[in-house]
C-alpha cells in the first residue's frame, strides 16, 4: 500500500506541474519573448557553432528549484516549441542548422537543467556551456540521431524522432 501511496503522489505532483505549465504557458512565452528579443537570428549561427547561450546573469532560478525533478521531464522538442512560439525567427534559424542545431537544444536543456539544479551559478556567472558531469554521445538505433546525453543517464525516447 505504501508503494502505491508514493506512486498516487507523484503521479499527482506531476500532474499539478503539467498543469501549471499549462496555466502558465501565456506568461512563460511572454517571459522568454522578451528575455529573447535581443538576440537576431543572424546571430545565432555563431553562438550554436561556438556553444554560447543567452545569458542568464538576470534570471532567479531560484524558485523553480525544488521542481527540478519535474523540469527534467520537459524535452528538447517542447523547449524547441516553447522557444519557436516565443520567437518564431530564432526557433528558423536553429532549425535551419539542422543536426547542428538540434545538438546545440539539447545542450541547452541541459545547461538551463543545471542552473535550475545549481541557481547560484545563474547570478553572475558565464553561459559558457561547460557541464560539470561527464557527457557521452548516445545514438538511436531507429533514426541514427545523435546528441550529448551525461554518462549515467537514463534514456526514455530519443528527442529526435521519439521512439
Amino acid at each position: 500500500m505504501t508503494v502505491l501511496k508514493k506512486r498516487f503522489g507523484k503521479l499527482g505532483s506531476r500532474f499539478l506541474f503539467e498543469w501549471t505549465l499549462e496555466m502558465m504557458h501565456d506568461n512563460i512565452v511572454k517571459g522568454l519573448r522578451s528575455y529573447l528579443a535581443p538576440i537576431k537570428p543572424e546571430e545565432i549561427p555563431t553562438m550554436v557553432r561556438k556553444g554560447r547561450f543567452p545569458p542568464l546573469e538576470q534570471l532567479d532560478f531560484s524558485v523553480v528549484t525544488s521542481n527540478a525533478q519535474y523540469l527534467e521531464t520537459i524535452s528538447e522538442v517542447r523547449l524547441m516549441e516553447f522557444i519557436a512560439e516565443a520567437c518564431p525567427d530564432l526557433a528558423k534559424a536553429i532549425e535551419d542548422m539542422g543536426m547542428t542545431g538540434a545538438k546545440y537544444i539539447a545542450k541547452l536543456r541541459l545547461h538551463l537543467l543545471d542552473l535550475v539544479r545549481h541557481p547560484e551559478k545563474a547570478m553572475g556567472k558565464s553561459t559558457d556551456y561547460a557541464p560539470k558531469q561527464e557527457m557521452v554521445q548516445a545514438t538511436c538505433d531507429k533514426c541514427g540521431s545523435s546528441w550529448p546525453v551525461p554518462e549515467a543517464s537514463s534514456i526514455v525516447e530519443c528527442p529526435f524522432c521519439h521512439e
